[in-house]
This record gives C-alpha cells, structure tokens and sequence, in this order.
C-alpha cells in the first residue's frame, strides 16, 4: 500500500469524520483537535495550501471556534454541516 501523500490532512479529516460519527466524545474531539491542528497545521500548508487553509477556515473557525456555547448534538450537527461544505468546496474545484 502506497503511503498517503497528505498524510497530516488524512489524519485531520479522520479526526473530525470520528466525532462526527460518533465515535469519540465531544471533550476528546475538543482535546484532540486543538492539540493536532497545531502540531499539524504547518505541514497541512506543505501538503495541499489551498486545502489546510480552507480546512481552517470550515472547520475551526467556521465550526469549533463558533460551538464553544452549543451543546454536545448541536455541536456535532455544525461540524458535520462545516465538514460537508468544505468536502462540496474541495469536489466543485474550487481548492
């Protein structure tokens, strides 16, 4: 198996897939998240610009910046809304 070439940008959008899912807890994600797209945002811009700069734009400031008051199903319901705009972004071409 060949190995990913966007491997930090694979990771991020795994990330948040498994919380959208429901596969991690709302304070994991929270944890987790902040914590890798920190260590990770630089080497994202490396991978794909376009892509990390508009992963930032959807998913952290347009979702987990904005979900800091929501509850935990309101929350998950704005990630995955973000998530998906930025997947419609990516595949319109526009990245």
């Amino acid at each position: 198996m060949a190995a990913s070439k966007t491997p930090n940008i694979s990771f991020m959008k795994s990330c948040v897939n498994k919380f959208i899912k429901g596969h991690v807890e709302r304070w994991e994600f929270d944890l987790d998240f902040d914590h890798h797209i920190i260590k990770r945002y630089d080497k994202m811009l490396r991978e794909d610009r376009d892509f990390a700069e508009a992963f930032a734009f959807y998913i952290s400031e347009r979702g987990v910046d904005v979900g800091r008051g929501l509850d935990d199903d309101e929350y998950r319901s704005l990630i995955h809304d973000q998530y998906q705009e930025l997947l419609a972004v990516a595949k319109e071409g526009y990245l």
